[in-house]
């Protein structure tokens, strides 16, 4: 069973109170460096640099105490300060999963009537596999699971302080989204979010500023790190490997059946037993730069 978080809306809207950070909270951006391996195909390099991890907006319920307790662990908001690493720039898609299990013998997700790829699917992202299919994937793959840290900066696409990939607001204007062929309404949805039937094939919706594409919505990601509801609270200000101890694993990055606008920001954190095979939740896989796997 996911760990569900979600907080019944008891205001209109989402309501902001005003928050400000010092001027030493501006991001600082750093190359990447040296590069021995040179281009990684199918990933992208997210150059070192500082970034703030977590909420920095407050809540009207923050301010009146409202908030559940679970909905804190995205705080205090701190300065991380990550490696240059690689991150695959689709979500995994069945035709990579299926070449992973045809090498290695691994179990096929669930659904996979027959063992095969759903007629029409094999460019959805792969779906119904636990952390550790996640996680054998990515070895098999020559690759890893990204640490919590690392997909929140990715998320954010160098937008530093923002709530969702491409800004602040969960809508764009028509121009800037939508699926090739959907209907072109003043504002549209700029991720796979709240719709019933399941994910769309992998970059259906504009990439973020890293060339980074369904950030949030269509499945969510695994993650290496355990879960600890604390953790910002302790972690160390650069390359914070999550959390030692702990029963969960995190996933983040939104679903398509998430309506939630709160749970498709990407600071929101979520968890659930490592074994859960759910529709809901798939994989991407990053690399570090040097040779050192971390």
């Amino acid at each position: 069973m996911i760990k569900s978080r979600t907080l019944p809306m008891t205001l209109c809207g989402l309501m902001l109170v005003s928050f400000t950070l010092t001027s030493h909270g501006r991001l600082r951006q750093q190359p990447a460096g040296p590069n021995p391996k040179g281009d990684v195909p199918g990933m992208v390099l997210i150059p070192a640099g500082e970034f703030w991890m977590g909420r920095t907006q407050l809540w009207l319920v923050d301010e009146l105490g409202w908030n559940e307790r679970d909905r804190l662990d995205d705080r205090p908001v701190h300065l991380v300060d990550l490696d240059a690493f690689y991150f695959d720039r689709y979500e995994t898609g069945n035709e990579d999963y299926q070449r992973f299990v045809e090498a290695t013998g691994h179990r096929k997700p669930f659904h996979w009537a027959g063992g095969k790829i759903p007629a029409g699917k094999e460019r959805h992202p792969v779906y119904n596999i636990s952390w550790d299919d996640a996680d054998a994937y990515c070895k098999w793959a020559g690759k890893r699971l990204p640490t919590e840290a690392e997909w929140e900066r990715a998320a954010r696409g160098d937008l530093d302080r923002k709530l969702y990939p491409w800004g602040d607001q969960l809508t764009v204007p028509a121009r800037e989204s939508a699926p090739s062929g959907a209907a072109s309404p003043q504002n549209v949805k700029a991720a796979h979010t709240g719709f019933p039937k399941g994910p769309v094939a992998v970059g259906a919706y504009p990439p973020n500023n890293f060339g980074l594409y369904d950030m949030t919505g269509n499945v969510w990601e695994w993650v290496n790190d355990r879960y600890g509801r604390d953790y910002y609270s302790v972690s160390p200000d650069r390359n914070p490997p999550g959390s030692a101890n702990g029963v969960y694993r995190v996933f983040r990055g939104g679903g398509w059946s998430d309506s939630d606008e709160r749970n498709l920001m990407v600071h929101y954190r979520n968890y659930t037993d490592a074994s859960t095979r759910s529709p809901t939740i798939g994989v991407r896989c990053a690399k570090s730069t040097s040779t050192d796997a971390r």
